[in-house]
């Protein structure tokens, strides 16, 4: 039984008694340090009532109870860190290895007074596209509603019908269409005179021999359906539409042909 005790107290001797209570608080320590972190580097999710939504702990891993996975990324931090002071003092020797300077985006409220008049056009073209963009979307909601019951949607039609841009007037005209589609008997969807008027003119007007007061040919198409939906056109007359399909030709002075005759 002596002997017993004494093997006993041999194998838990003072020394590996005190090893074991003295890594206690560190193995402590780095699992507290790796709580910290987590919720330092954890993002705050905030569900729909307003309140915060509690994350899900992850399980707990050999490398992370060991604090092996702190020491890898600040090591990686340092590394990073030491890479870019490395370029930077090698840029002083080397001036290819400086780094550019990060460009605005076009889209950038400061090129619209950049003295460049390529970027100041290219940031114009940019938010003219972005608006276009926002009026085709306009469009699409006005489609299929009556302006009858809606008069803001007439409103917002007549000015698209009368846009700069092709795609703005092609998804007016497919309103106007959609307006009429499935529409009851004594539904008039969006088939007013102003509408019918600009409609016609779409279809009908010319300003030169080859050259029609629409010059998208299919928003020209899509007219002439949409006036066909909403009972025919209106008579070009009374719009104001120049329809003469032939222009007079100007021709140089006779006493000039003559002379050009003469000469040769």
């Amino acid at each position: 039984m002596n002997a017993r005790r004494q093997t006993t107290a041999r194998r838990f001797s003072p020394l590996s008694l005190l090893l074991g209570f003295a890594s206690v608080p560190l193995v402590s320590g780095c699992a507290s340090l790796d709580a910290l972190d987590r919720q330092a580097t954890t993002p705050i999710v905030v569900g729909a009532d307003g309140l915060v939504v509690p994350q899900a702990e992850s399980s707990m891993t050999l490398p992370r109870f060991l604090g092996i996975d702190n020491v890898a990324r600040r090591a990686a931090r340092k590394t990073i860190l030491l890479a870019q002071l490395t370029r930077e003092k090698a840029a002083v020797v080397v001036p290819a290895l400086e780094p550019k300077p990060l460009s605005l985006p076009l889209s950038h409220p400061a090129n619209a007074a950049s003295p460049s008049p390529a970027v100041a056009g290219a940031h114009k073209v940019k938010k003219a596209k972005a608006v276009e963009a926002a009026k085709v979307k306009a469009m699409a909601v006005l489609a299929g509603e009556d302006c009858v019951t809606n008069p803001h949607v007439e409103e917002g039609i007549l000015a698209a019908l009368d846009d700069v841009s092709a795609n703005v007037r092609i998804a007016a005209v497919e309103a106007v269409i959609a307006s009429r589609r499935g529409c009851d008997p004594g539904c008039s969807g969006c088939c007013s005179d102003a509408i019918r008027r600009k409609l016609t003119r779409m279809v009908f007007e010319k300003t030169g021999p080859c050259c029609w007061f629409e010059p998208n040919s299919k928003a020209r198409r899509l007219a002439r359906l949409a006036l066909d939906a909403c009972g025919g056109p209106l008579d070009p007359a009374s719009c104001g539409c120049v329809t003469e399909t032939e222009f007079p030709i100007e021709t140089p002075p006779s006493e000039l042909v003559l002379q050009i005759l003469s000469e040769g």
